[in-house]
C-alpha cells in the first residue's frame, strides 16, 4: 500500500519525460522546481531532478539530489538508477572513493544488475583495480552481449573471466 501512497504523490511525470526526450533541460527543471516547492520531500521528485541535473553535466548539484532520493522511500528500479546515479556523479566529479562505496554497496544488493555492473567496473578501473575492472566487463559481456558472433566464445569469455590470474602467474613462472 505504502507504494500505491507514493504513486499518489507523484505528479504525471510525462511532461518531464517529453522535455528530456527533446533536450529541453531547462525546461523540465523548471517544471520540477515547481513541483518539487510543493512537495519537497517527495523522493520520486528528489530522483528525477536529479537525473535532469545529471544530464546537463552538472554532476556535483546531482549528488545531493541523489542522496536525497536514497535517503527516501524510493521504489526498486528508482533505487537502482539513483545508486547508479549517485556512483557515477561521485566518480565523474573525482570523489571516487566514496562512488567505490556507493557502487561497492548497490552491486552486492544488485548483483545481476548489468548496467550497475558497467558503472562499478568504471569507477574500479579508475581507482587501479584493473583486473576487477575486467572480470566485471566480462561478466557483463559473457552474460548480457547477444552478438551473435560471441555465443561460440560465451564459455571462453566466462573461463578467461573466472581464471584470469592463472594464466598471468603461469606466464610470470616461465620468464
Amino acid at each position: 500500500m505504502e507504494v500505491a501512497g507514493l504513486a499518489e504523490r507523484v505528479p504525471d511525470l510525462s511532461l518531464v519525460r517529453h522535455l528530456k526526450a527533446k533536450g529541453r533541460y531547462e525546461e523540465a527543471e523548471r517544471q520540477l522546481r515547481i513541483w518539487l516547492d510543493e512537495d519537497p520531500e517527495n523522493p520520486r521528485l528528489v530522483f528525477e531532478m536529479a537525473v535532469i541535473l545529471d544530464n546537463q553535466g552538472r554532476e556535483a548539484e546531482a549528488i545531493d539530489f541523489y542522496q536525497s532520493a536514497l535517503d527516501g522511500d524510493l521504489d526498486g528500479a528508482h533505487r537502482i538508477d539513483a545508486m547508479i546515479g549517485l556512483g557515477s556523479s561521485l566518480r565523474v566529479v573525482g570523489r571516487v572513493l566514496e562512488s567505490y562505496q556507493v557502487l561497492e554497496k548497490a552491486h552486492h544488493e544488485y548483483p545481476h544488475h548489468m548496467a550497475l555492473a558497467v558503472f562499478y567496473a568504471l569507477t574500479l578501473e579508475q581507482m587501479g583495480n584493473y583486473g576487477e575492472a575486467i572480470s566485471t566487463l566480462l561478466q557483463v559481456i559473457a552474460e548480457t552481449g547477444r552478438e551473435e558472433s560471441l555465443d561460440v566464445y560465451r564459455p571462453a569469455i566466462r573461463y578467461y573471466r573466472d581464471h584470469r590470474h592463472d594464466f598471468r602467474s603461469s606466464r610470470n613462472k616461465k620468464e
